[in-house]
């Protein structure tokens, strides 16, 4: 995971310095946008997934941390893109960046339901 990270952001660098927005158009900032994500998830993953193992000290069940970690960098890569692509678009106002935070905590919540039924 570590590894394809790290790919990510070297292509999302590479996207960064090589791509003229002006002439790639809507395929540069599809190019830019899905680096960036792909990166942000990977990175946000390792990172999360280090902190439930080391930090946390418990003994936990590998796959579900994964599965946890993964959910919540998805949640929060789509949300930090979805307020960049608000801002170049200049529709990013605190109301906007707020219902973003309400339907990611919205989501979670019914993720935290769903676990909660099935023990």
């Amino acid at each position: 995971m570590i590894l394809a990270t790290l790919i990510a952001w070297g292509g999302w660098l590479f996207v960064l310095f090589t791509v003229d927005p002006q002439e790639a158009g809507f395929v540069g900032a599809i190019l830019f946008y899905t680096t960036l994500f792909v990166a942000l998830v990977g990175s946000m993953t390792t990172m999360g997934l280090l902190y439930r193992i080391i930090l946390r000290k418990r003994q936990p069940v590998l796959a579900r941390e994964v599965k946890i970690a993964f959910r919540h960098s998805i949640m929060l890569s789509v949300m930090g893109l979805l307020s960049l692509i608000l801002s170049a678009t200049g529709f990013l106002f605190w109301w906007n960046f707020l219902a973003l935070v309400i339907i990611a905590l919205a989501i979670e919540y019914g993720f935290l339901l769903v676990n909660e039924s099935r023990r």
